[in-house]
């Protein structure tokens, strides 16, 4: 596992791929509609409604033996988004951005959440990234510990 990167996990897109003449206000629109409904913890639902059918969804590690550290499809994407949520309760959830640039926009998640196995409270901070096509999410990234 050299430099922190899975093998299983693809390169993230090259910079010089970046399309600097995407729509603006089409990735603004996706970036701030998307994340005012995960604010309203409406996680299913954003991804239900922006993701696109060949969406790719990358953790930093696999989160089960049955959910792999990427995964590809809108269905796939939502059993991982499920399997996520399932291991912990989010109490609380505070969101920076999203900050837009060319086809991408990212976002800093603080939340603190309970796993309901144990009632164990903790802190828990990412931040995603997610690129934009034709309107739709085609790539998110989570990074955390």
């Amino acid at each position: 596992m050299a430099g922190g990167i899975l093998p299983s996990v693809p390169p993230p897109i090259p910079i010089s791929s970046i399309d600097a003449e995407a729509p603006v206000a089409v990735i603004d629109d996706v970036a701030r509609d998307f994340t005012a409904m995960l604010r309203l913890d409406q996680f299913e639902a954003a991804g239900e409604k922006f993701w696109a059918i060949d969406v790719k969804s990358a953790e930093p590690a696999a989160l089960s033996q049955d959910i792999p550290a990427l995964v590809s499809g809108r269905e796939a994407a939502l059993r991982k988004t499920r399997a996520r949520f399932a291991e912990a309760d989010i109490d609380d959830l505070r969101i920076d951005g999203p900050f837009v640039t060319g086809d991408q926009f990212a976002l800093f998640l603080d939340m603190l959440i309970t796993d309901p196995a144990t009632g164990k409270t903790q802190p828990f901070a990412e931040i995603a990234i997610f690129t934009v096509r034709d309107g739709r999410i085609i790539e998110e990234r989570f990074f955390y510990d």
